[in-house]
């Protein structure tokens, strides 16, 4: 009976230290992290991560382009465990390392603890923020940070909350951002999502859930150490999850139909976009649920523009805007235009604009001195009240292409605003009551919408530009097809028939190529 006794007694003492050592980050509770009295500003340099007392074992890789990886799951792997006045940081059993602010207006950078400097590479994280233990108010941005080397370094950060992202680059005089843009595709809180940097010299491109979203090119820090980046804004707390890093060898990104070189994103479902909200006296502008924003002008001969918040700046591009009429809140009789604004500086950028009622539409260019119509034209194919028009507009350089619901309807040349801010534009002529609905907005990477009509009796299909390649078809009059880009000397096109993935060159000549807008525009590409 006395053995029976001491057993249970070494049993539950088992179990006691069990309990102890199994609370993990839980144990440590934030109300014991007093903010600092003199907070450090979003722009200071974050304090620097304590050092290990012994090298940490080597990260086991596996694959021959693999050159590290942590899953989290082993403390042994050395990234560094501290609690400071204003942040913790340290592993988070059973398969997170974490990094928790515990005020506003702070940041941090926490470093691979090898200090290994990368050049080019592609690295991609897992990372979500804990809802039970970040503040159900505040914004916040977390991500990856790269090639470090002291205060300098890139980083790459994602909100869940306003579903925006950012590159930003710091250095020891600031912390500036090099580009933004909002993603619907970032998650919400407690869901892991997948960042993405590919890192080839000067050129970067930046992915959120396997969606390419970014490009950009900077030269200024060519090598550094590889770590995450989390920054608190009016957040009074924010814990970070960070799940998996991998680092490899650099690949190239993979083409993609859809979403390749998207810019900016916003379906107006969310307001912590922030899109501008307010009333006066002639108009008032906001977000109108479930999923629109809007524009009402409530009296004739008015006129306003609303820009992108961020104030991005944007040379080319394509942009695209479903936007309507709310027939219920415009009155039944009068005109007005609404759509696009874009490379705006100030009072000067130029506008696309459709009238449901005339079927007109306009492009325009606004100057200090006054507003001038460059183009316009009718336009059957423009909707009635209440259903969505698409807009989109192909901007490069000095030349612009102008659609309305996949039609092309005009170009135009006008070498005076190089680039600026995108946004929207209403005005009313002579209705009393104008209630425009803004439905979806999205800008991307330039891409160029051609249409060619064969005019030859018959045209060569070869499989390169030049009559030295082979010939692999004929094309008979009438064929439409998609020109994909231009030779360098610009005398050959590269196609794809319409309704097939099949692609080959064929002689440029308008006499046997009819297009509807200027070849130039097409991209030049080597064979």
């Amino acid at each position: 009976m006395r053995d029976q006794q001491i057993f249970r007694s070494v049993w539950i003492f088992a179990i006691l230290v069990f309990i102890v050592t199994s609370t993990g980050c839980g144990s440590i509770p934030s109300t014991e992290l007093a903010p600092a009295a003199s907070p450090i500003p979003a722009t200071s340099a974050p304090p620097a991560a304590a050092s290990t007392a012994t090298a940490p074992p080597q990260v086991p890789v596996s694959g021959t382009d693999a050159l590290y990886h942590d899953d989290f799951t082993d403390p042994s792997t050395g990234w560094p465990e501290d609690k400071f006045d204003n942040y913790f940081i340290g592993y988070h059993e059973p398969e997170y390392y974490h990094v928790e602010l515990t005020g506003p207006n702070y940041k941090t950078t926490v470093f691979e603890p090898e200090k290994l400097p990368f050049d080019d590479f592609t690295v991609e994280l897992q990372v979500l923020t804990n809802s039970t233990k970040t503040a159900a108010t505040g914004d916040f941005r977390y991500g990856l940070a790269f090639r470090r080397s002291g205060d300098q370094y890139y980083a790459f950060t994602i909100s869940p909350r306003t579903k925006k992202w950012s590159v930003l680059k710091s250095s020891p005089n600031e912390l500036v951002v090099l580009k933004e843009g909002t993603n619907d595709n970032i998650h919400d809180l407690d869901v892991d999502d997948i960042l993405r940097v590919d890192a080839q010299g000067s050129d970067f491109y930046f992915h959120i859930n396997d969606q390419l979203i970014g490009q950009l090119s900077d030269a200024d820090y060519a090598t550094g150490e590889v770590g995450f980046y989390v920054e608190s804004f009016d957040s009074p707390n924010t814990h970070i999850h960070f799940n998996t890093l991998n680092i490899r060898n650099f690949e190239a990104p993979e083409p993609q139909e859809s979403g390749a070189g998207l810019l900016y994103q916003d379906d107006f479902t969310n307001p912590g976009t922030n899109w501008p909200e307010r009333k006066f006296d002639n108009y008032f502008i906001g977000y109108h649920e479930p999923e629109y924003y809007h524009i009402e002008l409530n009296g004739p001969s008015y006129k306003t523009t609303v820009f992108e918040p961020g104030k991005q700046s944007f040379d080319d591009f394509t942009v695209e805007l479903q936007v309507l009429t709310n027939s219920a809140k415009t009155a039944s009789e009068g005109d007005f235009r609404y759509g696009l604004a874009f490379r705006r500086s100030g009072d000067q950028y130029y506008a696309f604009t459709i009238s449901p009622r005339t079927k007109k539409w306009s492009v325009l260019k606004s100057s200090p001195n006054g507003l001038i119509v460059l183009a316009e034209g009718a336009d059957e194919g423009i909707h009635d009240l209440d259903v969505d028009d698409a807009l989109r507009v192909d901007a490069r350089g000095a030349d612009f292409l102008f659609h309305i619901n996949d039609k092309l309807v005009s170009q135009v040349t006008d070498s005076d605003y190089a680039a600026g801010e995108v946004g929207f534009y209403v005005e009313a002529f002579d209705s009393p009551n104008t209630h425009i609905h803004f439905d979806a907005l999205t800008i991307r990477d330039f891409q160029v919408s051609l249409v060619c009509n064969v005019s030859a009796v018959t045209l060569n299909v070869r499989s390169g530009p030049g009559t030295t390649y082979s010939s692999s078809v004929f094309l008979s009059n009438g064929t439409t097809v998609e020109p994909i880009g231009i030779s360098p000397d610009g005398q050959w096109i590269k196609i794809k028939a319409e309704g097939s993935d099949d692609q080959g060159w064929v002689f440029y000549s308008p006499t046997f190529l009819a297009c509807n807008a200027d070849v130039d525009l097409l991209p030049v590409i080597n064979p």
